[in-house]
């Protein structure tokens, strides 16, 4: 009798022995499983964080790309004539502005035979990478106004803004040119022509623009300058204007 109860004793310690191992080993494998999955969290909400952060910069990226900065504006001031008769004149200022639209410099008027001119300007366009960074100094394109004339000047024969050598406007109001803004302004056409010196200075394009606009009585074109394009002219109402 005793032996027996010895023997069922010890088989039941052997199957608590092994419940007991096997619950330490099922509780090990959770361990385990929790920490795995920790891991994959953590893993998660970092790419998470990095996508977020490569998001936020392609907005930006984007933002920047699509900054305009004005640069001009053109007031009409009068049109007399006709274009029937074929002797419609138009009147106009054309003035450098600054980015809180007040001119750099005394407005010149001019006076063209007709009713459309063109705008003759150097633009000088950045890679997008660094408009995109924000560089300092690249993160704009920049432009030389050239000329103006009517469609019916030769372009030879327009009325010249700022002379190749001549500080622009821009400059001359306090604003200092860069060396490197120098240098190009004096070797536009240098880096036009050499994509390997054009690409060591961080130049995406050089070229001449030359956008064209139909004037009407009354209005004022606003001209601007894309951070990674070139320029844009958009019409705008100019209250005050008079027809004459």
């Amino acid at each position: 009798m005793r032996l027996s109860f010895v023997a069922i004793v010890g088989v039941g310690g052997w199957f608590g022995y092994g419940y007991y191992s096997a619950g330490n080993r099922e509780i090990a494998e959770l361990g385990q499983q929790l920490e795995t999955r920790q891991r994959e969290v953590v893993t998660l909400t970092e790419e998470a964080k990095a996508k977020d952060r490569e998001i936020q910069r392609l907005q930006t990226a984007n933002r920047l790309l699509k900054v305009d900065r004005r640069v001009a504006r053109i007031d009409v001031v009068s049109q007399t004539g006709s274009a029937k008769a074929g002797d419609l004149a138009t009147k106009f200022t054309f003035a450098e502005i600054d980015t809180e639209n007040r001119p750099l410099d005394q407005p010149r008027t001019f006076t063209v035979r007709g009713d459309l001119i063109y705008l003759d300007a150097w633009v000088i366009k950045y890679n997008d990478r660094l408009v995109e960074a924000g560089d300092p100094l690249r993160s704009m394109s920049i432009c030389l106004f050239r000329r103006i004339f009517g469609e019916l000047q030769q372009p030879r024969d327009g009325f010249v803004l700022d002379p190749v050598g001549v500080s622009p406007a821009a400059y001359r109001t306090g604003q200092t040119m860069t060396d490197s803004e120098r240098e190009i302004w004096s070797k536009f056409w240098e880096y036009a022509n050499n994509p390997s010196l054009a690409g060591q200075a961080g130049i995406r394009a050089a070229h001449g623009e030359a956008p064209s606009i139909k004037l009407m009585p009354g209005k004022r074109y606003r001209i601007s300058l894309r951070a990674s394009a070139g320029l844009e002219v958009v019409t705008e109402e100019a209250p005050g204007r008079q027809t004459g």
